[in-house]
């Protein structure tokens, strides 16, 4: 007899797994344990090797990796054989159609739901696409749409998609992973070449112009001409070091900017920064963002779309308009000049507020009260 299960598909190959991974995981937990369902979570095939998919082992939940080709329900359907698929849930779009395809040439009693993890800008051209895949498709064969942000909502409603079956669920995190130890900071520091009294600004820099990188470099270049001792990262590879070469005012900032590779362990990293920047121009719901408040870092961040209701309600978290690289300057100057008292109860109050809104436990039960409204699991 085929066994049941939850498949979970995702465009996702990072070296960091991060949060992401963790609320998967989560969620497979809460199946198992809660619904008595098992789960496969497929990946690309970028993905082999990472480090992260030795959580998988470690708590025996199924994992496969897919091809990025027309043929994936056909691929899909072989390794399947054993099982029947209640329900697939498609996160970041990449494989949002081929979930939809595996449903209707094998799978039809399968339930699909779309998971948006960002928002975009409503150009022509993405509109004449959402005429199929809005209107031809998702509205007559996807069961539920989930947008992670107030942002990501609102630009779900402007595509098309439909009100009613469309759910507003925030990022939830594991908070007990992100917390403060002198120890660690002071090992991250000396690392990093950083003194005590050195304030270190930091910014995840992939996909650089989305991120604001060269706003990030801008707003650096004015603050150090006052604040000598302030150190800016850039976390990123390849295409964020070409990105940063290309931008003004990178030459007098000297060592100062630091473009550096991803770390694995982030918690631990985020114990030797001071501010965690977010000058994206668009966003959907940032989980670098929720960790960096969860463990005690200021957040500065640009007024995106959803950004004022969701975590900015938070004393911590100052926002700047987006564009504005000089009001990003007066942020990092009135950072650079903080106390000691000043930078504890900032923390503190990102951390309380992180943990009462973000956590992964209140996101993982309103996941699997969806999975249980459509697939008839009251257990959910």
């Amino acid at each position: 007899m085929k066994k049941p299960l939850i498949c979970q598909i995702s465009d996702f190959s990072p070296e960091y797994g991060g949060s992401f991974i963790e609320a998967l995981l989560s969620l497979a937990r809460h199946c198992r344990d809660k619904m008595g369902l098992e789960t496969l979570c497929l990946f690309p095939g970028e993905s082999r090797g990472k480090a992260w998919l030795q959580k998988f082992d470690e708590e025996g939940t199924r994992y496969a990796f897919i091809p990025r080709r027309r043929t994936f329900p056909f691929y899909l359907d072989s390794l399947l054989r054993n099982n029947t698929p209640l329900l697939f849930h498609s996160h970041f779009s990449t494989f949002d159609l081929a979930a939809v395809f595996a449903k209707l040439i094998f799978y039809r009693k399968a339930q699909v739901v779309w998971h948006f993890h960002s928002s975009g800008i409503l150009t022509t051209r993405q509109r004449i696409k959402d005429l199929f895949k809005v209107q031809l498709i998702a509205r007559s064969f996807v069961s539920r749409f989930i947008a992670v942000s107030d942002d990501a909502y609102h630009y779900t409603m402007k595509r098309g998609y439909l009100r009613n079956n469309t759910s507003l669920v925030y990022n939830g995190i594991n908070t007990s992973r992100f917390y403060f130890h002198a120890f660690n900071r002071q090992r991250i520091r000396n690392s990093l070449g950083v003194k005590g009294d050195q304030v270190v600004f930091l910014l995840l820099g992939w996909d650089p112009f989305r991120k604001g990188v060269d706003l990030f470099i801008r707003a650096a270049e004015a603050t150090a001409r006052a604040h000598q001792s302030a150190v800016f990262l850039i976390v990123g590879r390849k295409e964020t070091k070409e990105f940063v070469s290309r931008c003004e005012g990178l030459s007098s900032l000297g060592t100062s900017l630091r473009v550096i590779d991803p770390v694995i362990d982030f918690p631990l990293f985020l114990s030797g920064i001071d501010v965690f920047v977010s000058p994206s121009r668009r966003e959907g719901l940032s989980y670098a963002v929720l960790e960096a408040m969860a463990a005690g870092r200021v957040i500065i961040s640009s007024d995106s779309p959803g950004v004022r209701s969701t975590y900015a309600n938070s004393a911590g978290v100052w926002i700047f308009p987006q564009e504005d690289w000089k009001r990003l300057a007066q942020l990092f100057r009135m950072a650079c000049e903080f106390s000691a008292l000043e930078w504890t109860n900032f923390g503190r109050l990102n951390s309380e507020y992180v943990a009462e809104h973000h956590s992964l436990e209140t996101w993982t039960k309103c996941i699997a009260g969806i999975y249980g409204e459509l697939i008839g699991n009251e257990s959910g």
